[in-house]
């Protein structure tokens, strides 16, 4: 389990880093929680950022209002394919 939470942690600090430089906001915070609506973003931003995470963290990130709604959603589906890529 602990190596399963560093890798989580390791994610969500590389998504805060991308939200970082998207919003050109060096002290943004997120956490697993934070929802993808509430990050101040009309609908293209929100995709554009979709996008820029798909191509720095190379996954496929399929979104959906009823399944991809929090910053936690996003890590499960990035984790889920980097572990099936092994």
């Amino acid at each position: 389990m602990a190596e399963q939470a560093k890798k989580t942690n390791a994610t969500l600090a590389e998504i805060e880093k991308i939200m970082q430089d998207f919003k050109g906001q060096s002290d943004f915070r997120i956490s697993m929680d934070t929802r993808l609506d509430g990050l101040g973003l009309d609908s293209l931003d929100t995709v554009s950022l979709m996008m820029e995470i798909e191509e720095k963290m190379s996954v496929t990130i399929e979104m959906s209002k009823e399944t991809t709604v929090t910053v936690g959603d996003v890590v499960k589906i990035i984790e889920s394919q980097k572990a099936s890529k092994k």
